[in-house]
């Protein structure tokens, strides 16, 4: 797939390469570390960095998985990994668009990187693959990122319940 460069400000949005992937996965580890805050469940397993790379790695290259990159001055200020998920069988054929991962850096925050990046994967992995809809998961205690998909124009459509149980002793 070809990304061309776009420029916000100083801003270039870009198709993520091998040499990237360091700075992606600081990033990744920072958001990572901030959920884990909201929600014990997201704490990095010690093997978690490692798995997110291979999951990096695969996707290069991969046509129906991607990695967008925000730069600006050749510093990786955010980045968005998405992929095609296809249901069939059960409902009706579809093909979703799905955001896996979006970061932005801290302080380049509330500046239009997060929507280029979105706007990118939609423009220019979801419809040029013929995707029905887009998709991601955000946390409830996110109330900035759910505001942000809101804004995107994103809705709940379902709604996922979770119930802790104590293990046996």
């Amino acid at each position: 797939m070809n990304l061309n460069k776009v420029s916000s400000s100083s801003i270039n949005i870009r198709e993520g390469k091998k040499r990237d992937i360091p700075l992606i996965l600081k990033l990744w580890t920072d958001t990572i570390n901030w959920h884990s805050e909201l929600d014990n469940d997201f704490t990095l397993a010690k093997d978690g960095i490692q798995n997110f790379e291979l999951v990096l790695t695969n996707a290069l290259g991969n046509s129906s998985q991607i990695v967008i990159i925000a730069e600006e001055r050749e510093n990786i200020v955010g980045f968005l990994y998405g992929y095609l998920k296809k249901y069939t069988g059960f409902f009706r054929k579809r093909i979703v668009a799905h955001i896996s991962d979006i970061a932005v850096n801290e302080e380049h925050r509330r500046r239009g990187i997060g929507t280029a990046l979105m706007e990118k994967f939609e423009q220019d992995f979801a419809k040029l693959n013929d995707t029905n809809d887009l998709s991601l998961f955000v946390h409830t205690k996110n109330n900035t990122g759910v505001e942000f998909y809101n804004h995107l124009g994103f809705e709940v459509t379902l709604l996922t319940m979770q119930k802790t149980i104590k293990p046996k002793e």
